[in-house]
């Protein structure tokens, strides 16, 4: 059978890998002049150094990727450290419980029980409905959810409790000291006779028999089948023309689900000014969340979502780093942080155009609408992706990949 796959990311490839292995002809389309899609790894010039300004963490032993990049050498250890929160302009130890407020101790218990939400409605008003709320504990909340990348007036109680619950991977986060896009480079090894870079694809036509793929240099391919990987951010905003128009219960399944705006910006330094045991500073104003991980000695990486990353839009990353770089100065008032800045290296997901955004998050029925939208055309147009991923691992690398898995299992073992 021959078989198009409209995107280069993990799923794309991942799903080629397996449809190849099993006989089909294979063809892999990739818009931008790279692959990986939203797993970037950036190698610092000149260095053995790098940073991952997409996907970096491995979310449980039981991860499709964490036994993939296990199975290409890397080593993986556990994310421990220290949590610190920005609260009344200091920074504390959130394992010191005794110097918090008893509203802290109550939303970090709160998401420690999230599985257990039933609130109809967005998590600011379930924190205002069981009296946990007010403007005090706001910029921790948006350092919580930055996680979900989406704002906690977006995300949906319940169905984020479901999903949750739904988890399986392990609840042990990781990270590698090997580059994340060795599982790309895996893939494009497998697949580097069918795959074609720079070649958005612009019109998807499945009236007559079979799936005619149009890209923008005019090219047209027909396939037996085709299977659209793109980010929910691309469907979103209607980048690519389908022939005839997609069924109402895809369309509204696009339109319902959530999809995070955010960018990455890691920040280089000559020292360590921070705790050694760091790996979080929750509160900011600017930027709710900063990540620390040993794989990036001396680098503090800015997780700007949500209302955050919208404060920064069109802005370039040397003016976000300026921003930001105050703001840690302002933590560290015994440091002049400006004086050990070193460089700076950063991605805005929602500007790119080929993924307008970072990756999805519950909203009210996600569950439902997830399933919806990877439901067959006519047996001929699939979609799978993170965004699809309906058994609690939406969001995540590993999630995407079961997807290319379920697809296989479900629609392609019969030649």
């Amino acid at each position: 059978m021959r078989i198009g796959i409209v995107g280069g990311g993990i799923s794309g490839l991942y799903a080629g890998s397996i449809l190849k292995e099993l006989g089909h002809e294979v063809m892999i389309f990739e818009a931008s002049d790279r692959l990986g899609g939203r797993i970037h790894t950036h190698t610092i010039k000149g260095k053995k150094k790098f940073v991952e300004l997409g996907a970096a963490e491995i979310h449980g032993r039981n991860a499709l990727n964490y036994e993939m990049l296990s199975h290409l050498g890397h080593l993986l250890e556990p994310i421990n450290g220290n949590e610190y929160l920005w609260l009344d302009q200091k920074l504390k130890d959130l394992d010191k419980k005794e110097e918090l407020p008893e509203n802290i101790h109550s939303l970090f218990t709160y998401f420690a029980n999230i599985q257990r939400e039933e609130f109809d409605g967005n998590i600011t008003r379930s924190l205002k409905n069981l009296g946990m709320y007010d403007l005090s504990i706001r910029p921790i909340l948006d350092g919580i959810t930055s996680e979900y990348s989406a704002s906690p007036d977006k995300i949906h109680a319940s169905s984020l409790g479901e999903e949750e619950w739904r988890w399986t991977s392990g609840h042990r986060n990781f990270f590698s000291y090997g580059k994340y896009a060795d599982a790309i480079d895996f893939f494009e090894e497998k697949l580097k006779d069918s795959i074609t870079l720079n070649a958005p694809i612009m019109d998807v036509n499945y009236s007559d028999d079979g799936v005619i793929l149009l890209s923008r240099d005019g090219k047209t391919n027909q396939f037996d089948k085709v299977i659209l990987t793109t980010s929910l951010g691309v469907l979103k905003k209607e980048k690519i023309n389908f022939t005839p128009s997609l069924p109402d219960t895809h369309l509204e399944a696009i339109q319902k689900l959530g999809f995070g705006k955010g960018r990455k910006l890691f920040i280089r330094f000559d020292k360590i000014f921070w705790e050694p045991e760091t790996s979080e500073i929750i509160g900011g104003k600017k930027c709710p969340l900063y990540l620390i991980r040993p794989a990036q000695p001396k680098t503090i990486c800015a997780y700007v979502m949500a209302d955050a990353a919208k404060d920064f839009n069109q802005m370039l990353d040397e003016e976000v780093a300026e921003i930001l770089l105050h703001e840690l100065d302002e933590m560290f008032p015994d440091v002049n942080v400006m004086m050990h800045y070193k460089d700076h290296y950063g991605k805005d997901w929602t500007s790119d155009p080929y993924f307008c955004g970072t990756y999805s998050y519950s909203k009210k029925d996600s569950l439902k609408y997830r399933k919806q939208l990877k439901q067959p055309i006519q047996d001929k147009v699939f979609f799978i992706g993170e965004a699809l991923n309906d058994n609690g691992h939406a969001s995540t690398v590993h999630g995407a990949m079961e997807t290319a898995e379920e697809l296989a299992r479900l629609y392609f073992n019969d030649k």
